[in-house]
């Protein structure tokens, strides 16, 4: 029988365009609206900033609702479907005076809306590729960074045209990711390489005893259904890591840049040469992170993140002490780096701890426990550094740092027993 052509690269450049268009331009630079919107219809920023807890929320939901349609039904009209949903819900928006119509429309939007991020980004490249699964990981969600680089100054353009500029961005927000993803989703999307009779990407030519024996230590493992992995003591352990993950990225983030112009006192400026500097030094993150996971292993490459993580934050303490501006540095190179750990950890870890069986429905499942952690981690900054001020909740940052590695260790020593106790799999079947 003819082997047939391997079709991942088409998968590869879908994940990509996944990452590169609905994910940077209605995830990424939704923060753009707050201001004009705002503005335009007389709303206050706290009321606006429910629609960002609402979508989060939201996307969870969305998310363990699509990962079982992805998997059942098809993907590519499954896909087709979501695309249009997320695109009439931001059309519809531009005519909303009331904020709690923002509320529903985006917060059904964020449900269509998680057919088209990180999920089904996840879900192929778990599917299609067995080695260099990290680092293909990587490249596409790469691709999110570039993406935000690439359409900020193109939506900001259009809000900056006029009072209700908001509106054409939104508009031309939904005809770009409608068009393109339809486009991606019928050419593109291939749920499986076993369904177009192909295998999934495998490096190098492998006799049969070095394939059987590299079979225990690879990608390959078909896994546990969701019941076994939520009732297995490596699930507590992940569930650790998603949180820890989120706390540490929505936690320091969205504080640095008003903790750094709080110290330059100097209009901002510092901190938009910080946060310039933080994107590149991340993007580039995001590609090294991903191949130091094929080649040198989850725990391994995490524990040299925590460590740059670790100093990253000791350049922030060493900024609110001495109030040097080189410090401040330190984050947007030695944290910055290693801030391919909340797209790239989660997605790959979930597969080797538990396999490809039930991937979507596990990975979906957890993600709730990330946002969880995000939503925790902005609060738990504002509520320790109003008590110790921003210097000591650094300090804390980088116990949560530890705990991070202790969690990815535990998940990690927890699948290996999985795997000893279940080497072809678990049998029952969940949805």
């Amino acid at each position: 029988m003819e082997k047939k052509q391997f079709k991942g690269w088409g998968v590869l450049a879908a994940a990509f365009i996944l990452s590169f268009i609905p994910t940077a331009i209605m995830s990424n630079c939704f923060s753009l609206y707050m201001a004009p919107v705002c503005s335009d219809l007389g709303f206050s920023n706290t009321s606006w900033s429910m629609v960002n807890l609402i979508s989060s929320f939201a996307s969870a939901i969305g998310a363990m609702v699509i990962a079982g349609l992805y998997q059942k039904k098809n993907m590519k009209l499954m896909m087709v479907i979501v695309t249009v949903g997320t695109g009439l819900c931001w059309f519809i928006a531009t005519f909303c005076t009331a904020i709690w119509q923002f509320y529903i429309l985006f917060g059904l939007s964020n449900v269509f809306m998680a057919g088209l991020t990180q999920l089904p980004i996840s879900m192929l490249i778990t599917a299609w590729f067995e080695d260099k699964r990290a680092t293909m990981m990587s490249i596409a969600y790469a691709g999110g960074g570039l993406g935000g680089a690439v359409w900020s100054p193109v939506i900001s353009g259009f809000i900056a045209a006029d009072a209700t500029g908001w509106k054409t961005a939104m508009i031309f927000s939904a005809v770009v990711v409608t068009v393109v993803m339809v486009l991606t989703a019928l050419f593109l999307v291939k749920r499986s390489p076993a369904e177009y009779g192909t295998e999934p990407y495998r490096t190098g030519k492998k006799d049969e005893k070095a394939e059987a024996a590299a079979a225990a230590k690879s990608n390959a493992w078909i896994g546990v259904s969701k019941k076994t992995a939520t009732k297995s003591g490596a699930w507590g352990f992940m569930i650790g890591v998603v949180i820890f993950t989120g706390i540490l990225a929505a936690g320091v983030t969205t504080h640095v840049p008003n903790f750094i112009t709080s110290i330059a006192q100097d209009g901002g400026k510092l901190q938009g040469t910080i946060l310039s500097a933080y994107s590149i030094v991340s993007l580039v993150g995001m590609i090294c992170g991903g191949a130091l996971m094929d080649k040198i292993g989850i725990k391994k490459t995490v524990l040299g993140a925590v460590v740059l993580v670790i100093i990253g934050l000791g350049s922030l303490y060493a900024y609110s002490i001495t109030a040097t501006v080189y410090f401040a540095f330190g984050y947007s190179v030695f944290f910055a780096f290693a801030m391919f750990l909340p797209k790239v950890l989660p997605a790959v870890i979930m597969s080797k701890v538990f396999g490809t069986k039930e991937y979507a429905g596990i990975y979906a499942f957890a993600n709730l426990f990330f946002l969880i952690g995000a939503a925790l981690g902005s609060v738990l900054t504002s509520i320790i550094q109003g008590i110790v001020g921003y210097g000591l909740t650094w300090v804390v940052y980088m116990v949560f740092a530890v705990l991070l590695f202790v969690c990815v260790a535990g998940a990690l020593k927890g699948g290996e027993k999985l795997q000893e106790k279940y080497p072809e799999g678990d049998e029952v079947t969940v949805a």
